[in-house]
């Protein structure tokens, strides 16, 4: 298996967390969502870890959000 970086996680959180916020989804049900769906897809102690481990999390992670979907981030 391949090491899950914060990139791959972010980018995938990212798009999924477009998708539910284009459904109609806030953006806190929006992001339980997108990393439930990580964890079914990466496993929940690989997403931990990448998340443990990562500097800066909160600033990649709105910053894929506000390229991916900025519609939905920039209020």
């Amino acid at each position: 298996m391949i090491e899950l970086t914060l990139l791959t996680l972010l980018n995938y959180v990212g798009d999924n967390f477009c998708e539910y916020r284009n459904l109609g989804h806030d953006n806190y049900k929006s992001l339980l969502l997108s990393y439930s769906d990580a964890s079914n897809k990466f496993g929940p102690l690989e997403v931990k870890k990448v998340i443990e481990k990562s500097e800066n999390f909160k600033v990649t992670a709105v910053a894929i959000a506000a390229i991916k979907c900025p519609q939905h981030i920039v209020k």
